[in-house]
């Protein structure tokens, strides 16, 4: 009776609550006895019916299927490294079960939309090659980029993020992830866009722009003063209650700078989602990391970075958010929050990303030099300056200096 069941990747595994309709409540599978009264024993009786009782009729179904789509799906319980979950039933063949908002919808169709009358190919839902991922939206740029557009607008774990980028980054894929909350555990930990929260009607005009808001970063450099160029000290972290506190050090930097805080940003024609995914397909947008934290940069911009810094790749592996394993399809993300493994929430948003800093030139570096690259020495009656020109003692001098002593 087990037969005909198809069972979920690790990928699709997440901690689903389930309803027990016996008891007439969601059970707590962290639990000895699931969080029922009495039922110390209820996890063996329901592991007894393997095989003897069919899925549809051991009493687990899913409550948000049943709250948010009206829809009574059974379930079935299954084990991952010592933890059990709850798993959504489908026969061979059938698609998982799709949690996906109106808005995730629309932004998957506006991409698509867009993509195509831009010249680049695109399929909604596509598998990659290895069959490790699902690409809500797969476009096939010039000179073999491929991009996964991936709205994730519910809740994620950084460890879950960065699993899944790696099955697409391993399946040759260049994913954008596009969030539209700022806190959003996966800003900065895979290559990212942060666009504006629309309601579905709004996103699928396509007249309307959708701002790209972070994610997009350029490439700066220059002195740390009132009057250099940049903005802010990117080593002094910002203050809320203080912001317009520069802090500036004195110093050099060189820094991938979030476009939206540079100093050329005028907040007038911005780029839009549009624009990005199409720059990007054309390969006119490179995807970065550096520090452990991801963006984009212009293309013009990404050789500039190489040549200061070098190619700064990450192949350490991580783990799986649930265990090793094939991967074989991928689910729509949008989940409801109660699927997702807690995990404290952090401010996240964007930052600058230090390159290089140097620091402020002490007095002696700052000497000026005559044309054979020596040191012009001091005036000798003190006032300071550099004088080039020796007095009736051999020794440098400003005339004005010496008019000042002898009066």
């Amino acid at each position: 009776m087990d037969d005909d069941l198809q069972i979920d990747s690790d990928e699709d595994l997440f901690r689903n609550p389930v309803y027990y309709k016996p008891a007439g409540r969601n059970l707590d599978l962290d639990r000895p006895d699931l969080g029922v009264p009495q039922g110390q024993d209820l996890l063996n009786v329901l592991l007894r019916m393997r095989g003897r009782v069919p899925v549809e009729k051991r009493g687990l179904i899913c409550p948000d299927c049943r709250d948010l789509r009206g829809r009574r799906v059974p379930m079935y319980l299954v084990q991952r490294d010592g933890v059990w979950l709850a798993s959504h039933y489908r026969k061979p063949g059938e698609k998982p079960i799709s949690h996906e908002s109106d808005e995730h919808l629309a932004r998957k169709e506006r991409v698509a939309k867009d993509s195509e009358d831009h010249g680049f190919h695109a399929d909604i839902e596509s598998q990659t090659a290895d069959g490790h991922a699902r690409l809500d939206v797969r476009i096939n740029g010039a000179n073999g980029i491929v991009l996964g557009y991936e709205p994730q607008l519910s809740a994620q774990t950084t460890r879950g993020m960065r699993a899944r980028e790696g099955f697409r980054r391993r399946g040759g894929i260049q994913s954008v992830w596009d969030f539209a909350d700022p806190d959003h555990a996966g800003i900065g930990t895979v290559p990212y866009v942060r666009t504006p929260n629309l309601p579905a009607s709004v996103i699928r005009v396509q007249k309307n722009p959708i701002a790209v808001q972070d994610g997009n970063f350029v490439l700066e450099e220059g002195q740390c003063s009132q009057n250099g160029a940049l903005t802010r000290c990117p080593e002094k972290p910002y203050d809320p209650e203080n912001p317009t506190d520069s802090g500036y050090c004195g110093g050099w930097h060189r820094v991938l700078m979030p476009a939206h805080q540079s100093n050329t940003f005028t907040g007038e024609g911005g780029l839009t989602l549009t624009r990005f995914i199409v720059e990007a397909a054309a390969g006119e947008r490179i995807p970065f990391q550096r520090g452990g934290h991801h963006g984009w940069l212009p293309a013009q911009q990404w050789q500039q970075y190489l040549e200061a810094n070098g190619l700064a790749l990450d192949n350490k592996e991580r783990q799986p958010s649930v265990r090793r394993g094939e991967r074989r399809d991928r689910c729509t993300e949008d989940r409801p929050t109660s699927e997702v493994r807690a995990e404290p929430k952090q401010r996240r948003g964007s930052r600058a990303i230090v390159l290089e800093s140097r620091p402020r030139e002490t007095e002696a570096a700052r000497h000026p030099v005559d044309a054979s690259g020596q040191a012009i020495p001091l005036c000798r009656f003190g006032c300071g300056q550099p004088a080039s020109l020796p007095g009736p003692e051999g020794l440098p001098e400003h005339f004005s200096c010496r008019r000042k002593h002898e009066a």
